[in-house]
């Protein structure tokens, strides 16, 4: 089958571009830190991408997902090179495996995409299967700053959590949690060298204020929760690092941001071009449209005085037409013979006289 699956703008698909890349392979470097020797279960793992990097360090890896069509291409992508990953269809609220059979498990951006009747039984699943001493590391998109009022919402998503809610409905389940916020965060990193392989790195975040000052930075507000939690909360947890960061080698998206910056301004260039163009043939326009104007108000002006001649010809043949009409009743008086005009005006006389 084709290694290649449509992105559909929700489930990642490595090779695409954005800030979904660094947010969703953060996650899941981070979390295999944690892989190491353990049974791990990706629940909704999609394209694989993410259970396969986890493999590296596991003892065995089982990716979770509700699609077949994305199973298959997971399977037929990093099945064959890895004979300890497995892919399974099934929902995450109800998950096909046995009882503590699992010591890690990673669901990223998964319970956002559950009714709210299903959450509960989701986390209630992580819990029966995970082995005592087991972690869970679990993402979700914060909904205060993810859908901030006057967003469209995510047509994926059904149910979004904020923190509050979130904890509230882990901490039955899970009573120990670390949490952690993520967010893409534009600036500058500077470190000391060099770097030891056991050092304990002291961290500072500076931040420019409007006014052009500087102070301490204010951390952004938290687009995702990561959390890692466990059941006992006498267990130990996996050391957390304080500040974890991100980017790739070619850094793809800060380049990716400069393309933009570059074509908005070649837009904007083009856009200026366009509207003086547009501007001067305008001007013309208008020119145009006023010596139009005054031409047809000239030939209006002619038209009148045609209007005008015009009358006073058909004045002129109306009274050319009576002067005709008269004159050719002379001329028929003038064709009678004398013996009818005598007779004619003899009987005129006399009815006048009577």
């Amino acid at each position: 089958m084709s290694l290649t699956l449509e992105f559909s703008g929700e489930r990642f698909v490595p090779g695409i571009l954005g800030e979904i890349v660094y947010e969703h392979w953060h996650r899941y470097v981070f979390a295999q830190g944690f892989a190491q020797g353990r049974r791990v279960l990706d629940v909704a793992c999609g394209e694989g991408y993410g259970s396969a990097l986890l493999v590296t360090n596991a003892l065995s890896v089982t990716g979770i997902d509700v699609s077949a069509e994305t199973l298959r291409h997971a399977a037929a992508s990093y099945g064959s090179a890895h004979s300890n990953l497995r892919f399974l269809q099934a929902s995450a609220a109800s998950l096909p495996l046995a009882d503590h059979s699992i010591d890690l498990i990673v669901s990223f951006e998964t319970i956002e995409h559950l009714p709210q009747s299903l959450q509960a039984p989701m986390v209630e699943e992580f819990a029966r299967v995970l082995a005592p001493g087991g972690v869970l590391i679990l993402s979700s998109p914060n909904r205060p700053e993810y859908s901030p009022p006057g967003t469209p919402p995510n047509p994926f998503h059904i149910h979004e959590l904020d923190r509050k809610e979130l904890e509230t409905l882990l901490k039955p389940f899970f009573s120990s949690q670390v949490w952690l916020s993520q967010r893409l965060w534009f600036g500058s990193t500077l470190w000391r060298e060099p770097v030891s392989p056991n050092c304990v790195m002291k961290t500072q975040a500076w931040q420019q204020q409007e006014d052009g000052g500087m102070a301490t930075a204010r951390l952004p507000a938290a687009k995702y929760f990561i959390v890692v939690a466990a059941r006992d909360s006498q267990a130990a947890l996996p050391s957390v690092s304080d500040l974890s960061l991100f980017s790739d080698v070619g850094e793809k998206e800060l380049k990716r941001f400069y393309h933009q910056a570059a074509e908005v301004l070649r837009l904007d260039k083009l856009a200026l071009a366009q509207q003086k163009t547009l501007e001067s043939q305008t001007k013309k326009m208008e020119a145009y449209i006023r010596d139009t104007s005054a031409e047809l108000q000239k030939r209006e002006a002619m038209l009148g005085q045609l209007t005008g001649q015009v009358m006073e010809l058909e004045c002129f043949l109306k009274d050319k037409e009576a002067r005709l009409r008269y004159r050719e009743s002379l001329m028929g008086w003038l064709r009678l013979p004398f013996s009818r005009l005598r007779r004619y005006f003899s009987n005129s006389g006399r009815d006048s006289s009577e």
